[in-house]
């Protein structure tokens, strides 16, 4: 009996070793991205990108596209012109012929800031415009400084409009809800849902598809 219980601790103690050293070299699991808080963002702190075309089944992960900034908008550290330009890497995108649901996940990550190009700037999609009829600009013409001195965002003022609303149903005028699309039928945006917490968009459709006189509406958050 002696013998046996003494073989049976030699086998025990690698056994146990081999199970210790596995679990300590484990991957930790990626922490989850956080997700936007349960708020409004004011439209004139925003960004509004301007889409000449996006087709999510023309696109491949590592890509870099850039689009056009409609309205100045100010933001300590980085002071985007009209027609000043912001950058998104593609994370994922699927889509094509015969597929039955697409997807098309991006990171905007660089600006033209003002006397600084393709300055890193972390900007998120927070909403999605389709095509126009005949809208009015979310924006003033002139650019709203958000933080430090001059101008603050609370005391620009512009008028109510449908569009307006639709970013942000039931909720104070001149505000964006996270996640909102207009006008692009079977879209949905979910905001660092995406791979490596970019902002995900999907569709019922077989490709995701922009077209000219599209938005993009971004604002700069706490979220990684």
């Amino acid at each position: 009996m002696l013998v046996v219980h003494r073989f049976a601790s030699r086998l025990a103690l690698p056994a146990l070793l081999a199970l210790t050293t596995a679990a300590s070299t484990q991957t930790p699991a990626a922490s989850p991205c956080a997700a936007l808080a349960d708020t409004t963002i004011p439209t004139n702190s925003t960004v509004e990108a301007k889409v000449t075309g996006i087709d999510s089944s023309k696109l491949k992960p590592g890509k870099e596209i850039w689009l056009k900034v409609a309205h100045g908008v100010s933001y300590q550290g980085c002071t985007l012109e009209p027609d000043s330009v912001v950058y998104a890497h593609i994370l994922a995108a699927t889509g094509g012929k015969g597929a039955p649901s697409s997807e098309l996940s991006l990171s905007f990550d660089h600006a033209d800031c003002s006397g600084h190009d393709k300055q890193p700037f972390k900007l998120r999609v927070i909403a999605v415009v389709g095509p126009p009829g005949p809208k009015r600009n979310m924006h003033e013409d002139m650019p709203t400084q958000v933080a430090g001195s001059g101008r603050q965002i609370d005391n620009a003022v512009a008028g109510t409009n449908a569009l307006d609303m639709e970013l942000n149903p039931g909720g104070p005028p001149h505000t964006v809800r996270p996640g909102i699309v207009v006008g692009v039928p079977n879209l949905k945006l979910e905001p660092t849902a995406g791979p490596e917490c970019s902002d995900r968009l999907t569709s019922t459709s077989n490709k995701i598809q922009l077209g000219p006189g599209s938005e993009l509406i971004l604002a700069l958050t706490e979220t990684r």
